[in-house]
């Protein structure tokens, strides 16, 4: 066999290889969901919510969820590939729990945030540094004026420069200034100084953090600017 024809055959197989791999379906991301606690619809509206995400990303991306109440699951955030909090909780969590999230979004694994999870577990601060905020107090639930941030590239693709969400505006203190905002309100609240940030990214350790404050019900949860930006938080958390 002469060199020029083992070349072809060489050639001709990464061809049929690249394909065979392209044919391939993406394996479906192990997505550990963690709600629960008081205020919200903890029991049917996480259940609406992992529906409406799926069909939102389509084929682009599977997800797998595992949908707990059990906050012991932190502790195992490591046998996932993403972790989404929508929690409203102060319960205490073993020294071991705490320690395995903490390695598991140090080591990589990415976390999406939602809503009341960033008034939770104040007595465990390394959690508000993987956050990147800490949030006391929000306005008056009702419609809200929201805006992208110019250089939010892709974060907020599909989002028109200026929203209106019903919701409550969160009051974002303790901000992390590594934080990148992605989208923020329209206007300063009393005895604030400037726009809330909203919805933003981060990085703690090697793990991606993607923050939005909203989703305190069905009505922003399947708002399409809501679905929006959390399908493109998911993408970007997985690195997809």
């Amino acid at each position: 066999m002469n060199s020029g024809f083992r070349l072809l055959v060489a050639g001709a197989c990464l061809v049929l290889a690249a394909r065979a791999s392209l044919a391939q379906p993406a394996k479906a991301a192990q997505v550990l969901f963690l709600a629960g606690g008081s205020y919200h619809d903890y029991e049917s509206a996480p259940k609406i919510l992992m529906q409406d995400l799926q069909n939102y990303l389509g084929g682009r991306i599977q997800l797998d969820f595992v949908l707990s109440h059990d906050l012991g699951l932190l502790g195992d955030a490591g046998k996932y590939d993403l972790v989404m909090l929508n929690l409203c909780e102060q319960s205490e969590l073993s020294s071991e729990q705490r320690a395995g999230f903490l390695k598991a979004v140090r080591g990589g694994v990415p976390v999406v945030a939602l809503h009341c999870t960033f008034w939770c577990f104040q007595k465990w601060p390394e959690f508000r540094e993987v956050l990147g905020a800490f949030v006391p107090d929000h306005a008056k639930y009702g419609p809200m004026c929201l805006e992208t941030v110019p250089d939010a590239s892709s974060g907020t693709a599909g989002v028109p420069g200026k929203f209106e969400l019903t919701d409550e505006p969160y009051m974002v203190n303790e901000r992390d200034s590594s934080i990148r905002v992605l989208v923020r309100t329209c206007k300063s609240y009393e005895g604030r100084t400037g726009p809330e940030p909203e919805v933003w990214t981060k990085t703690f350790g090697l793990g991606r953090v993607f923050a939005m404050t909203f989703g305190h019900d069905l009505k922003s949860q399947r708002d399409p600017n809501y679905l929006t930006l959390l399908g493109n938080g998911v993408q970007w958390a997985l690195g997809r």
